[in-house]
């Protein structure tokens, strides 16, 4: 089940604007137009278009002024800071929708703190998707299932990057510890580099790998690369 926060005080005919228009921007033109298809077809919404640059995007917002964008992680990726930057000054009632799969932590944790109204998954079905767009339309935030271990809703009914929240947890050396040993070094070289004890090393990243839910080394640098922070 899809976790469903209202975010109204009365009740909302979800009746009356689950026929929005809506615009799908993936930087997949192909992925885009499969799933505004695919929209439109169950017919939650009708006039679905699809667009593949942060350009076309706020082009398709200025002009026709869409109930709801359903923006892909790829596209957040590439442009996240200023695709949010513009969208906050020309997006007005317009409600965004992200998928979240891709995004690292960092990339979550900055597309949480703007308005964003859902996170989904393309592990979700059409109907499901479909189904959370209507509800986020109709003023609900809503969140996959697929994302469920890394995001949390806040009391205040706010998404929250659960890593996020871990990692700011870390000290600077801890930090210098995480990158050395995601980088392969060993124990011993990072003490050397350090000017730090070996039983200090071992502390630090006991204490990282807890923060980060690694079970090993292999989970400390499977998360670094996801991050950005090492290379493959």
């Amino acid at each position: 089940m899809q976790g469903i926060i209202d975010r109204r005080t009365s009740t909302t005919n979800i009746e009356a604007v689950s026929h929005a228009d809506a615009v799908v921007a993936d930087a997949n033109r192909v992925n885009g137009e499969s799933v505004a298809w695919c929209l439109n077809a169950y017919g939650a919404f009708r006039n679905v278009s699809s667009v593949s640059t942060a350009g076309e995007l706020l082009q398709a917002v200025r002009s026709s002024r869409p109930r709801i964008v359903l923006v892909g992680e790829r596209l957040i990726a590439t442009c996240l800071r200023e695709l949010f930057s513009e969208l906050a000054v020309r997006l007005g009632e317009t409600i965004v929708v992200v998928f979240a799969d891709g995004l690292t932590d960092r990339q979550l944790d900055l597309v949480v703190h703007n308005r964003v109204s859902g996170l989904l998954s393309r592990q979700d079905s059409m109907r499901s998707i479909s189904d959370m767009l209507t509800r986020a339309a109709a003023g609900q935030l809503v969140l996959s299932e697929h994302l469920a271990d890394r995001i949390q809703v806040a009391p205040d009914g706010t998404f929250r990057c659960t890593a996020s929240a871990q990692l700011k947890k870390l000290t600077d050396r801890q930090w210098d510890v995480l990158l050395r040993i995601a980088d392969g070094g060993r124990v011993a070289e990072v003490a050397a580099a350090l000017d730090i004890s070996e039983k200090a090393v071992e502390a630090h990243k006991y204490r990282i790998m807890r923060a980060i839910g690694a079970n090993d080394r292999v989970d400390l640098c499977r998360w670094a690369i996801r991050e950005g922070l090492i290379e493959a």
